[in-house]
């Protein structure tokens, strides 16, 4: 039964978020409180970032409303104007709602998670589905996991302080840095921190995305027109070469490049038959892994069915791309069309609505007619 044009689920979501205000009130109290530290460590270095407490995602909503999300249609990534801000906010909240005592986030109860969303969906226009609540939690998921290492490498730094035990970085309650520490030195999660350094060590082609993904660099240099983004090739370098030194970010990286570049262009490399872009990667840089297309940051992944060419299925997503931008054409185009009829029928309507009202006074008041009629016969050239 609808309350005053609300649905109950409405009501209770309404509910919902206005608790989750109270809560949230409640939180920034206590992070401001008095003494607490600035940043991870027992206190703020000059020159470093502090807490990060989403006051531009505030002030941007002050200005524009619930922010729009954008979510790319094949990586499966928050992505447009607004995914720093996206990020910056999902910080905040893993914050309130992620305590560090779970190893994983998937071991995080289930109402904070909805809390989460909640919180998030409050500051941003995210469509309630489960494409965009998989994408949500998988942005979540991610940062938790970023936020667990970044207070290891905090221990790491500082394991031999004497008080290190006593006084965790900010943001940490006491007994979760110390069920934290207790966790570092399990020898299951040693096992696997080793093995991931090892696997670390032996990178030798790095970035130059920073903290912005690899599918944001994509879309914002995508063709507006059309929505075909830029090649494997043209992203390797994008994202492999520094604009600032005007060079290549390892030798690695710029041999890499050539030779995937010589691989298909026929003209730098005589002894070879030209190569399709997916054969030049596997030929320069080994085999694709299954977890990820190489070069293509998160999101896309070698194509399952054997024998099926990585270009083939990307010109088949492009061109699903360009469909969708030439029916949003038509769309515009028949809004428009709409639009000029709506507007043509309403000067229509109003002509006859003059006209029809004339007629009515002139029906109603004769007289007053014609003496106007008597005064323009008396002064011919009146309206000259």
């Amino acid at each position: 039964m609808a309350t005053r044009g609300r649905t109950r689920s409405q009501l209770n979501e309404q509910a919902q978020l206005q608790q989750f205000i109270q809560e949230s009130q409640e939180q920034t109290i206590e992070q401001d409180a008095p003494g607490q530290p600035d940043d991870i460590g027992t206190s703020r270095k000059k020159g470093r970032r502090g807490t990060t407490k989403g006051i531009s995602v505030q002030n941007q909503r002050r200005r524009t409303g619930k922010l729009e999300v954008v979510i790319h249609p094949r990586r499966k990534r928050v992505v447009g104007d607004n995914a720093r801000h996206f990020k910056t906010e999902a910080c905040v909240t893993l914050k309130q709602y992620a305590p560090l005592k779970y190893p994983y986030f998937k071991d995080i109860p289930f109402e904070n998670k909805r809390k989460m969303w909640l919180a998030m969906k409050q500051k941003f226009d995210l469509q309630d589905n489960s494409q965009t609540k998989a994408v949500f939690f998988k942005q979540l998921n991610r940062q938790y996991r970023n936020r667990r290492h970044k207070l290891h490498s905090y221990y790491k730094d500082h394991k031999y302080d004497e008080n290190v035990l006593n006084q965790p970085p900010e943001g940490v309650e006491l007994s979760d840095w110390e069920l934290l520490i207790n966790y570092f030195e399990s020898e299951e999660f040693r096992n696997v921190s080793d093995r991931n350094s090892e696997n670390r060590a032996k990178l030798k082609m790095l970035h130059t995305c920073g903290t912005k993904s690899i599918a944001q660099y994509c879309y914002e240099d995508r063709d507006t027109e059309t929505g075909v983004e830029p090649t494997r090739t043209d992203t390797l370098k994008k994202t492999h070469f520094s604009t600032k030194k005007n060079d290549w970010v390892d030798k690695e990286s710029k041999d890499a490049y050539d030779k995937i570049t010589r691989l298909q262009n026929p003209e730098l490399d005589d002894n070879h038959e030209p190569m399709n872009e997916d054969e030049a990667f596997i030929e320069a840089l080994g085999p694709e892994k299954s977890g990820r297309l190489r070069g293509c940051g998160d999101g896309l992944k070698p194509p399952s069915k054997k024998g099926q060419n990585i270009s083939e299925e990307v010109e088949k997503e492009n061109e699903e791309l360009r469909k969708k931008v030439e029916e949003d054409k038509e769309c515009m185009k028949e809004m428009s069309s709409r639009i000029e009829a709506l507007e043509s029928q309403a000067n229509s309507q109003e002509a006859q609505v003059q006209a029809q009202v004339q007629a009515y006074l002139k029906n109603q008041f004769p007289a007053f007619f014609q003496s106007l009629g008597n005064a323009g016969q008396t002064h011919p050239h009146a309206n000259v």
